[in-house]
């Protein structure tokens, strides 16, 4: 007998970000990155073969999140990426919260944790802008997207 799937439900998942709480709650958006092996060519007198690549290449991970009315959760990004990328002084550079875990959770159809992708060692390396426009007949409310670069990730089963 044949176990039957559903479909996995794009809008129901959670993230955490130990470093960033106030953006949790308002993330609206999550990619899960593609990532690539690649080949190595290997040219030989009759056909060139492929073998596997001994590294992967991971893609960004975005998340997109609508900013609070206070900017906290835009603040804690923005003060992230200064704190890494501008030092103040000579031995700022704290390398212990210079990085943080991400997790995202996939929720399967009856709303209870499914799968679990764990994003290790993440920093920010882009905050895009914060549109803002009078001219929009309703309220649009502003969202923000924080890309992310990582070590690498893991994904787990939280059924078994």
């Amino acid at each position: 007998m044949a176990l039957v799937q559903n479909y996995l439900t794009p809008t129901s998942f959670s993230i955490v970000i130990d470093r960033l709480p106030s953006v949790e709650f308002f993330t609206q958006k999550v990619n899960i990155p593609s990532l690539a092996a690649g080949s190595v060519e290997q040219i030989t007198p009759l056909n060139t073969v492929f073998q596997p690549k001994q590294k992967i290449a991971y893609a960004d991970l975005d998340v997109t999140f609508i900013v609070d009315e206070q900017m906290t959760n835009y603040q804690e990004i923005y003060g992230w990426i200064n704190q890494n990328a501008q030092p103040r002084e000579l031995g700022s550079y704290d390398s212990d919260t210079a990085v943080s875990d991400i997790s995202v959770i996939i929720n399967n159809s009856h709303k209870n944790s499914n799968i679990r992708f764990n994003f290790i060692d993440c920093f920010p390396t882009d905050l895009s802008p914060i549109s803002l426009d009078i001219t929009n007949q309703d309220v649009v409310y502003p969202e923000v997207t924080a890309t992310f670069r990582y070590t690498y990730f893991t994904i787990d089963n939280l059924n078994d």
